[in-house]
């Protein structure tokens, strides 16, 4: 079964921004959102205040005890936005021993906390399974019909690097070139027909997959707003509209809204994004 959520806002940019997790190793650390990320993973990332345009830098967690099998973070101790130095404390992590520090290895500013694993699953039959690595696979229209080249490790890829991506892939699909290991699998789908008009529609589950998000156009509207000094006044903003349709068995009510909440809220601040 499919359940479609739907959400406006006024975004700045629309990007490839899915709040998902990226690589599992063998230590997993919990955070208290309910999400994990394994030891060479990264849940925060991490970008140099010298070249904010380049790719991410993922922090990643360190071995804490050679007995270690999982911590929990107990607490965030830097916020998104927020600049950072190398030595800095990052969080604590409570492990089988102690509870301890994880620092910076680098000058920075956090940008955003990459926190919903959970919807970046498929179902195999027999119940939901994780998957590894997120590779999002976006919808192409061609002569030939409808094409969904996949984005590889997408959560390890900075934002341009995605835009690059999509684009030269979209290319090879409409001029019939793309090679198999460039349009088969994929962990979630993307399928946009804002540059035909429409303002929002539903898309159908691609199997194995249990989610896909459906991205209508911009469109302008009007609303009322105040100044500093309380003056009110009328402004123009953008309105975009987004469905997710998603396979409850995998993926329930409550995981969806809050993917869609993440996924708002990393529109509306485009800082997240750089």
């Amino acid at each position: 079964m499919a359940a479609p959520w739907r959400l406006g806002w006024e975004p700045w940019l629309l990007r490839c921004v899915l709040g998902f997790g990226g690589r599992r190793g063998p230590a997993v650390l919990k955070g208290a959102a309910g999400w994990s990320a394994g030891r060479g993973a990264s849940r925060r990332w991490l970008h140099s205040t010298r070249r904010l345009q380049a790719d991410p830098i993922k922090i990643l967690m360190p071995s804490l005890s050679p007995t270690m099998e999982e911590g929990n973070i107990v607490k965030w101790l830097k916020k998104e936005g927020e600049a950072v130095s190398a030595g800095d404390a990052l969080c604590e992590i409570e492990t089988d021993k102690a509870v301890v520090t994880l620092d910076a290895s680098d000058d920075g500013i956090l940008a955003r906390i990459v926190q919903m694993p959970g919807v970046n699953v498929s179902w195999d039959g027999e119940g939901p399974k994780q998957l590894p690595f997120v590779d999002i696979s976006v919808a192409v229209a061609t002569d030939r019909g409808l094409i969904t080249p996949v984005i590889k490790d997408a959560a390890a890829k900075g934002i341009q690097e995605i835009a690059d991506s999509v684009k030269a892939l979209s290319k090879k699909a409409r001029d019939g070139k793309l090679l198999p290991e460039e349009y088969q699998g994929g962990s979630f789908s993307i399928s946009n027909l804002g540059m035909f008009g429409i303002d929002e529609f539903t898309s159908v589950i691609n199997p194995p997959q249990a989610c896909i998000l459906s991205v209508g156009r911009f469109r302008p509207v009007l609303k009322l707003a105040q100044d500093e000094e309380g003056n009110a006044s009328l402004q123009q903003h953008q309105l975009i509209k987004v469905t997710m349709s998603s396979d409850s068995r995998a993926v329930d009510d409550e995981l969806a809204t809050r993917f869609l909440e993440s996924f708002k809220a990393n529109l509306e601040n485009p800082a997240r994004l750089i």
